[in-house]
Parts: C-alpha cells; sequence; structure tokens
C-alpha cells in the first residue's frame, strides 16, 4: 500500500531508511537500478563525497573525496556521469563512478559559488547552475562534454535548479524568479511568475512542469511556463513554516515535493493537490531521485537516505 489515511490532508508513504554511513548533507542522488546507485554531500567548504552502492544500500564505498561539498549528480548511462559543488566544482567519471576526475574551467567565471544543479541531455549537451546569498548566481552550458562552458553571471538573484525539456529548451529557477532557456539565451526569459525564492523545477512533458519555493508554495504550468496557477499556497502568519528544496514526479500523476524539518508533500492527482507525510524524522531534506513509477529515494541531513514505495 502507498499509504495509510490518517487525517484530511496527511498520509503515511511507504518507506525503507536505506544506512549510508555518512554524517554529512546529502544533496544529490542518482541509482542506475534498485542495486546499484550513488549519493553525494557534504558540509560547505569543510568536506564533499560521492558514495556508490552495488547492493541496494545494503553498504557504500566512498568513491571520491574533496574538501568542497558536492551538490548533485546525474549519469548519462552506465559509463559516463557528472557531479557539482562548491567554488564551481565539476567533477567527471567515465568508469560508471568508480573514479572521479575535477574539470577545469577554461576561465574563470566572475562570480565564485556552489554549483547546485547538473542535467546532460547526452554525452555531450550539458547544463550546470549555482549560487548563494541570494543574491548570487550562475548558469553554465556546454555542447562537448565538459571541455567548453558558456555561462551567464547573475549579481542579483541566487540561481537554483535547471532543468532541460529539450537540448534547447529549459527552465531555471531563482530567487524570486523562474527563466526560460533558450537555444540562443539562457536566463533573460523571464517567465510571468514571481513572489517567492524559487528552488526547484521539473516537467512531466514538453507543456507540462511544476516549481516549488522556499517560501511553501507550489505551482503548476500547462503551458511552458507561459502561465501558472498555484496548487499549494504559501506560508501564513497563523501555520507551521514550509520550506520546499525539490520537486519531482513520477509521470504525469505522481509527485513529491521535499523540504525542512522533515517536510514531505505527495500529490498523485497530476499535481493539483497534495499531502503531507506525517511519518518522517525532521531532518532537513534536499534531494528526490525517481528510479520508476513505483519507486524513489529522498536523501537529507545526517546522512539520511529513503527508499520510498508507491
Amino acid at each position: 500500500m502507498l499509504f495509510a489515511a490518517c487525517k484530511k490532508d496527511s498520509i503515511s508513504l511507504n518507506y525503507t531508511e536505506l544506512t549510508t554511513g555518512a554524517d554529512t548533507k546529502l544533496r544529490g542522488i542518482y541509482f542506475f537500478n534498485e542495486n546499484t546507485g550513488f549519493v553525494c554531500g557534504g558540509e560547505k567548504n569543510e568536506s564533499g563525497q560521492i558514495l556508490k552502492t552495488t547492493d541496494g544500500g545494503a553498504n557504500w564505498q566512498q568513491v571520491y573525496s574533496s574538501s568542497l561539498a558536492l551538490r548533485d549528480i546525474t549519469f548519462v548511462n552506465d559509463s559516463l556521469g557528472f557531479a557539482c559543488g562548491d567554488s564551481l566544482l565539476i567533477v567527471k567519471t567515465t568508469d560508471g563512478g568508480n573514479t572521479w576526475n575535477k574539470l577545469d574551467l577554461p576561465y574563470v567565471p566572475v562570480i565564485i559559488c556552489p554549483l547546485t544543479s547538473v542535467q546532460f541531455r547526452d554525452a555531450q549537451h550539458g547544463f550546470i547552475c549555482g549560487g548563494e546569498n541570494t543574491d548570487k548566481g550562475i548558469t553554465l552550458r556546454t555542447a562537448d562534454g565538459g571541455v567548453w562552458w558558456d555561462y551567464q553571471a547573475f549579481y542579483n538573484t541566487e540561481v537554483t535548479e535547471n532543468y532541460f525539456t529539450n537540448d534547447t529548451t529549459g527552465y531555471i529557477t531563482a530567487n524570486g524568479a523562474v527563466f526560460k532557456a533558450t537555444a540562443d539565451v539562457l536566463t533573460n526569459n523571464y517567465l510571468n511568475i514571481e513572489g517567492d525564492f524559487f528552488t526547484s523545477v521539473c516537467f512531466t512533458s514538453d507543456d507540462d512542469g511544476f516549481v516549488c519555493g522556499y517560501d511553501g508554495g507550489i505551482y503548476k504550468t500547462v503551458d511552458a511556463g507561459a502561465s501558472w496557477k498555484q496548487v499549494r499556497k504559501d506560508n501564513s502568519a497563523f501555520s507551521a513554516r514550509t520550506h520546499f528544496n525539490k520537486i519531482r514526479f513520477a509521470g504525469v500523476d505522481k509527485g513529491f515535493a521535499v523540504g525542512n524539518n522533515g517536510e514531505v508533500y505527495y500529490s498523485d492527482d497530476a499535481g493539483e493537490s497534495w499531502k503531507q507525510s506525517d511519518n518522517f524524522s525532521d531532518e532537513n531534506l534536499y534531494s528526490i531521485f525517481v528510479l520508476n513509477s513505483s519507486t524513489c529515494y529522498i536523501s537529507g541531513d545526517g546522512g539520511k537516505l529513503y527508499k520510498v514505495s508507491f
């Protein structure tokens, strides 16, 4: 069963906690299948690591370590993967995540900040963004597998996540804005949505997408970002504060949004309504990885990693 009813607006999700052995923030997740997967994380300007499991999370091996925290990880195929982190850190693997090498940017961008989101459409086309302190952000794009990167820097807004639906069209969340990227421009195209510190974005088709925010709002578009409907209201002065960090969907109907203090929200009606899970502990939760139509992973503080069945 996915959940048992508790009260009108809450559910109890069915999950298993996986013991990673890490005692740090886990911010990125990627699984090839239910046996082989990766998590990455660390503490800002102190430590960073990538861990790998080949037995479904029963055991983990550290395959990369750094003095810089890792923030996100992705794979193009079983061999080729990328991860990003603090101080413009980008690392790459070509052997299935057993070894990782740092990529040197061919220049020094004018803004040095954490890189928080990495996505590759194929072995050549990749997109990375990041920022910090609400007023400092950067987006990068490569068309040659990371040898050269085009970038755009921002002095007035922190950029949080990028999600591309094809090689030339994508959506980028930021402090107070959502941008639509095109073949020619990374982030100058402001969409008609504002009023939140937008933290995450995902699309279930070329037209249907969602963003969430640090002020607790969830927003939906059905016309490729031309217009947005708020499907979960922002925080109010008379309720507990919800700060969302990530939103993801498994197919068209089933979605998850996670945030600080163990906040996990679930939708089974294409994001039109959301219910809060009442059975997670209160650690901050940072990331979601959807493996298939019935399994996802959620990571957070203190090395926490949950395998959720739905």
